[in-house]
């Protein structure tokens, strides 16, 4: 294992398809495959590195140093993709054991005393987040998060693709193409014709890298081909290993025969790319059932490709001035055909994977961008990237939140798949609305809703439209989004004592606030409703209460510039606390999407939206 062989290594790594498309992409799993990937050659440096074992990194053995840098980057790995911080080394560490019949690796306490302190530096990365999720979520986090995406998805008891286990046998042929080529005598290179195999544990470790993860991906009840991804570097080093041995001027026998057997895969394999381009796409996607765009330059170049790297691989058999340089032939070749596909035929394809071509439409037509909603079973975050977090998720099972947004004057948009239109069309006819087609892809399409919807009676709202702000009113003066400002409180219960300037309730009472709003415009594009979140100092029983505003009887899109609008609530004071106070948060917010405050610095907030607006101590 050279120097040279680490940078050939990576540019293998680098101009392999699958992990060029995904260091291109939004996905969780690139961070994962690289987290991973350091962290497992941090533990190959542990157990198989050379190093003297009197150097000390922060009076810390070195060698201990890596393992525990394993534990802290596979830490780092399960907040991206979960369990699978355990599974994958776990399954390397388990075949390295087997293939090495030494099992002290693991269970040998000058190893296990390190593996448990390495252990507690994986929870302490990983339990700021997973301790505030399971607090704040409860148990229905854990089971969703551990047991529905973990141990049912493994088994393939989720409607997920699966498919023979030999499945990522042909991915990986497709994902590292044309380096994949080169496996089958890389491998064999790697591992054979060594009378000391089993006691070169170095190449038996990197070899249960890819074989461990291999093996158990394999067997899962799942199979996306992008769950190949993880093996992907570390057979990058196999190859480039074998490419750094073999690129010199005199050659063997067997190196020659090796070359024949690349250029046959290229061959094979090629021919596969060649007649279905979107392979190279599905290696990095969910769903390959989209019928993708013709590109009639694919197959021409494709075909010339494979032909220029055959004809590269065959003329080093022959001549020692190509063996010095034909890789780098090869490299150059292959980064042209990576850009290639990077801008010919990426754009067209995303077309079809991609909202944007309907948010394009959407903003051509609708210059003052009227309201938009997602009509979808699960948030699609492109769409709110595209349209910078102005548009309006809107899940197909929640009828009140659908019938909220369209039912007003004026014309909205939706984007929506195929299969929902009847549903929502169906509820517009109940608010006097109408859905018109105005674009497609081949996955969704865009509607422009228009007509009046219902008839509103705009008299019950009458006594929460005060003609200004009472005189007794405690000013707070946080603005939203800029379009609404909370002028201010009055707490209307009898059972609130003011002592030494604080308020003091008992427990179990029930506290009546009156707040009052301001519109600083008119239309406001969002109808938002209040929440609120009563916490205590010590994090021990919070209420809630989400109201919509006026008590439903004047939604935001109607207030009109300088309207005063009165919105009561109730803080709810929970009894046996551990808390010494409660803090009343509250703040407006549309759906999924939780309003700004747009002057921080004039009011208490806690970096997320909420505002402090009242506190209540505790007269136990």
């Amino acid at each position: 294992l050279t120097r040279r062989a680490a940078v050939i290594s990576t540019f293998v790594l680098m101009m392999s398809p699958q992990f060029f498309q995904l260091s291109r992409q939004v996905m969780v799993d690139l961070p994962f495959v690289a987290l991973s990937a350091i962290a497992l050659l941090c533990l190959a440096v542990y157990f198989v590195g050379e190093i003297d074992e009197n150097e000390r990194i922060w009076k810390i053995p070195r060698r201990n140093f890596y393992l525990y840098l394993f534990y802290f980057f596979e830490g780092w790995a399960f907040l991206a993709k979960g369990l699978l911080s355990v599974a994958i080394p776990g399954a390397a560490l388990f075949i390295f054991m087997l293939l090495t019949r030494n099992f002290k690796y693991a269970f040998a306490w000058k190893h296990f005393k390190h593996h448990l302190v390495g252990f507690f530096i994986y929870l302490a990365v990983i339990m700021p987040w997973l301790g505030y999720m399971w607090y704040s979520e409860g148990y229905s986090f854990i089971k969703t998060f551990i047991w529905f995406h973990h141990f049912r998805r493994a088994a393939g008891t989720i409607h997920k693709p699966n498919d023979l286990f030999t499945l990522y046998i042909r991915v990986i042929g497709y994902a590292m193409f044309p380096w994949s080529a080169f496996l089958p005598v890389a491998i064999y290179h790697f591992l054979a014709g060594k009378k000391e195999w089993f006691s070169n544990h170095k190449n038996i470790l990197i070899f249960s890298m890819a074989v461990g993860p291999f093996f158990f991906l394999s067997f899962s009840g799942t199979k996306f081909f992008h769950y190949v991804a993880p093996i992907i570097p570390i057979l990058a080093i196999i190859v480039g290993v074998y490419i750094d041995s073999i690129w010199k001027e005199k050659w063997s026998s067997s190196s020659k025969f090796g070359i024949v057997i690349a250029i046959v895969f290229v061959a094979v394999i090629g021919r596969d790319i060649g007649n279905q381009y979107g392979l190279w796409h599905h290696i990095v996607t969910f769903w390959h059932g989209r019928k993708l765009p013709g590109i009639g330059s694919w197959l021409p170049v494709i075909i010339t490709m494979s032909i220029i790297f055959s004809l590269i691989l065959f003329s080093m058999i022959f001549s020692r001035f190509m063996r010095k340089k034909g890789f780098f032939a090869f490299f150059t070749t292959m980064a042209g055909l990576m850009t290639y596909y990077f801008v010919v035929c990426m754009p067209q394809i995303s077309t079809i994977y991609s909202l944007k071509p309907l948010i394009d439409k959407y903003i051509e037509i609708s210059p003052e961008r009227a309201p938009i909603a997602d009509y979808y079973k699960w948030l699609r975050k492109s769409a709110s990237f595209q349209l910078r977090n102005e548009i309006t998720f809107l899940k197909t099972d929640k009828e009140d939140s659908v019938l909220r947004f369209f039912d007003k004057p004026g014309e909205q948009f939706v984007i929506m798949r195929p299969g929902d239109i009847k549903r929502f069309n169906s509820l517009m006819k109940r608010i006097n609305k109408k859905a018109v087609e105005i674009e497609r892809t081949s996955r969704d399409r865009l509607f422009r809703v228009t007509g009046p919807g219902r008839k509103r009676d705009m008299s019950l709202s009458k006594p929460y439209r005060p003609s200004s702000v009472p005189s007794n009113v405690v000013s707070v003066g946080a603005v939203f989004d800029e379009v609404a400002e909370l002028a201010g409180y009055v707490i209307k219960s009898k059972n609130v004592e003011v002592r030494d300037g604080k308020n003091w309730v008992k427990e179990g009472t029930t506290v009546n606030v009156d707040l009052y709003f301001k519109a600083l415009e008119n239309k406001i594009p969002r109808d938002y409703d209040v929440f609120l979140h009563c916490e205590g100092n010590n994090r021990d029983k919070r209420t809630k209460g989400d109201d919509h505003m006026a008590a439903g009887t004047y939604p935001t899109n109607f207030w009109k510039k300088g309207d005063i609008v009165r919105h009561p609530m109730r803080i709810r004071i929970p009894r046996n606390t551990k808390n010494d106070y409660y803090s009343a948060w509250v703040g407006i917010y549309n759906e999924e999407y939780r309003a700004g405050i747009s002057n921080p610095d004039d009011v208490i907030h806690d970096g997320d939206n909420r505002i402090e607006m009242i506190r209540l101590y505790l007269d136990k």
